[in-house]
């Protein structure tokens, strides 16, 4: 058997995996010639390409400016992310959920829910999730990829308290905890208590004390794309790769309240600058955002810390198991086997068979110098044109009034100008040529990222000689790219919630007592199942969303028509309602209906039925049966003489002797008059009967009014 490595030799297997890493600062590859690639292009690090993106985000120079002329730089990719995010956040964030967990057993969707309910508490809530997504999309659609790591956090939070007049009772129940306590200064006293028995002497305490708690919950932060160094041959789940990194920067307290070891941590070495970063220098905007700041106090020190995750026989026994390393500085400062990789990333757009995906930037950064190269030259040209050149003769005229260029001015001359000033010709204005090709870039810009007039908003004008229908289907058109993004981008969100189900399930040690969509619920993590049906809540974007509603009143219609059978209950009618809610933008329905599930619903159903009926619906109802059992009797009035009027053409055929017809059909009238004024008969007495209740229980409710209106009232 093998012997365990070394931490030496552990360092040198991460060091090699960091220097062919992607993103990595310094490229180990072959470098790619004319031979593979066209003439005149060449491969750049994830480096290089993350700089220009953050300097065509922000739309810096192009370094082909020209003095004296026009430098301005269109911000076409900063507008086209700005105008898609918006679209993004509400997708994801509008229906407050971004992720659904589905029963994966029968009986098992009110447990789902509730972990669905905990699980985006945790996410939105215990950590701002709002902030985590845009972050996240964001680094995405310029960057090519976003990254979350989602962690157990655990780490000493300290607190000094300062307590006076204590007594020895509440003395000794303030110091029983299972926190650590540090008493920094006590003062003990003698006061005289009066009391029922006299008075009395009585100690009390005046007390500091400094407070240690160690404190635990799952933390989710999005991490800067730079800080990343991940194996070229990582796919589509970490889990998978043999080597992550993510190399950041803490203070040493913070280290020390992680819980390393104090004299190892006060050993490292202070961190480079940041303006030593290229990819920092990109982020700042401003030369305030430069300075740096180098405090004397060691614990508020920077120091460079990398959380590896990497898969390696460190153990010797020839299999390959997945760890975490912490390396501060050059020092391990943990080593531990995992179960999972805490990172999770997304891409806007994924290139198959690898971890690398495609950017905005790579989409528009052509276009963004085409639009930026014609619209200068059309302010150039605009320019020239409002200041004309002139051909003169120096020596015939005052040179210092022909350079001056203001409204009304005077250029003296020698002689008539005419011979002496000559205007210089000057191009036609470019603007009438500049406009179309300009908005042939918005077209390529709208086919490549669904980004245009469909999706950023219409002109009215532009709408009138255009149907709805038609409007929407090319809203719906525009915007499937978009939707596709947000798929793409939502696959990264499905696996950090799974890693926070998986955090909780495995570290959080008491229930949760939670308000969850208006009631009280109380979670156990630890009694979990492990769980993979979980699907992002990708909402609906502005293309689609009118046609949702529309979607939304149809399927209420075909409820309404479904509801006399019984096949439409309470449940089925609340799930239409909360999409209705849900597509006018509120994230509560239980705050306009209550859920049949509720228990509110389950006591209002038990109220109602144990309250006395209103007299009025009770005779209404009543009269609503007489009324049926009226219709009934005509029916059977009808059946009756149907039936006599079937016997009498029997006895017609059977009987050939006219006169004996003539008798049979005077006596068939004869009865069937008869049968006829015993039904109206009885209907007769059914009608009286019911008058008389109704005035019975008109006569109840004058009554009993004063009671009626109270009972209303409440």
């Amino acid at each position: 058997m093998a012997e365990k490595m070394t931490d030496a030799e552990l360092l040198a297997q991460i060091g090699q995996y960091e220097k062919s890493a992607l993103g990595s600062s310094v490229s180990v590859g072959p470098s790619v010639g004319g031979s593979v690639k066209p003439a005149g292009q060449t491969m750049t690090t994830l480096e290089i390409d993350r700089y220009n993106a953050l300097n065509a985000y922000f739309a810096r120079p192009l370094g082909n400016e020209i003095d004296d002329r026009s430098q301005i730089v269109m911000p076409e990719l900063r507008d086209t992310v700005e105008w898609i995010m918006p679209q993004l956040m509400r997708m994801f964030v509008g229906s407050g959920k971004p992720v659904q967990f589905d029963p994966e057993a029968q009986g098992d969707e009110d447990q789902a829910e509730i972990e669905t309910e905990v699980v985006n508490w945790v996410f939105m809530r215990q950590n701002n999730g709002f902030m985590i997504l845009h972050d996240f999309f964001k680094d995405a659609l310029l960057l090519r990829n976003g990254y979350i790591n989602s962690y157990w956090l655990k780490k000493r939070k300290t607190s000094v308290e300062s307590y006076t007049g204590l007594d020895q009772i509440e003395l000794a129940m303030l110091l029983q905890t299972e926190d650590d306590i540090e008493i920094l200064e006590q003062d003990e006293k003698q006061v005289l208590i009066i009391g029922p028995q006299g008075p009395q002497e009585s100690t009390t305490f005046d007390i500091k004390l400094r407070r240690t708690t160690m404190i635990g919950q799952v933390k989710v932060d999005c991490v800067p794309p730079e800080e990343m160094r991940v194996s070229p041959q990582a796919r589509h789940n970490f889990d998978e790769s043999p080597f992550v990194e993510h190399e950041c920067k803490k203070p040493r307290s913070e280290l020390i309240e992680m819980g390393f070891d104090r004299a190892t941590v006060e050993g490292i070495t202070i961190a480079t600058p940041d303006w030593l970063d290229l990819i920092a220098l990109a982020r700042d905007e401003v030369t305030d955002q430069l300075s740096e700041e180098e405090p004397s106090d060691p614990a508020s020190q920077l120091v460079s810390v990398r959380t590896v995750f990497i898969r390696v026989d460190y153990d010797g026994d020839g299999i390959s198991e997945l760890r975490r390393v912490i390396v501060g500085g050059d020092k391990i400062l943990d080593n531990d086997e995992v179960e999972e990789v805490s990172f999770s990333y997304c891409s806007p757009i994924r290139m198959p068979h690898r971890h690398v995906g495609i950017s905005y930037y790579d989409l528009l950064y052509d276009l963004q110098v085409i639009k930026t190269t014609l619209f200068r030259q059309a302010l150039d040209n605009l320019y020239i044109s409002n200041n004309q050149g002139y051909a003169v003769d120096w020596q015939k005229v005052n040179m210092g009034d022909l350079m001056t260029s203001r409204p009304g001015r005077i250029v003296r001359t020698e002689g008539a100008p005419e011979g002496i000033i000559m205007p210089l010709s000057t191009p036609s204005n470019m603007m009438s040529q500049v406009v179309p090709a300009l908005e042939y870039c918005d077209l390529q810009r709208e086919m490549r990222t669904g980004i245009g007039k469909d999706t950023m908003g219409v002109d009215a004008d532009a709408l009138q000689d255009v149907t709805k229908g038609g409007q929407l289907a090319a809203m719906s058109a525009a915007s499937m790219k978009v939707e596709l993004v947000a798929r793409l981008l939502g696959e990264g969100v499905k696996d950090v919630f799974q890693k926070i189900h998986g955090l909780l399930r495995r570290h959080q040690d008491k229930p949760l007592t939670l308000k969850l969509t208006n009631r009280w619920v109380e979670a156990n993590p630890a009694d979990w199942r492990e769980r993979t049906e979980l699907i992002p809540n990708v909402g609906l974007g502005s293309g689609n969303r009118e046609e949702a509603r529309q979607n939304v009143v149809l399927l209420g219609q075909a409820q309404s028509q479904l509801a006399p059978f019984g096949l439409v209950g309470p449940k089925q009618a609340y799930e239409t309602f909360k999409q209705v809610t849900h597509l006018l933008g509120f994230e509560n329905p239980t705050q306009f209906a209550m859920d049949p599930d509720s228990p509110e619903y389950q006591q209002a159903m038990q109220q109602k039925a144990h309250q006395p009926q209103d007299p009025r619906i009770a005779a209404a109802q009543m009269k609503a049966q007489t009324d049926q059992q009226i219709a009934q009797m005509r029916l059977q009035g009808e059946q009756v003489k149907a039936q006599a009027q079937q016997q009498q053409a029997q006895a017609e055929l059977l009987h050939g002797a006219q006169q004996g017809a003539q008798d049979r059909n005077a006596q068939m009238a004869q009865i069937s008059s008869q049968e006829w004024q015993t039904v109206v008969k009885v209907i007769g007495q059914i009608v009286a009967s019911q008058l008389k209740q109704d005035a019975t229980a008109d006569a109840g409710a004058m009554v009993n009014q004063d009671v009626s209106e109270v009972q209303r009232g409440s």
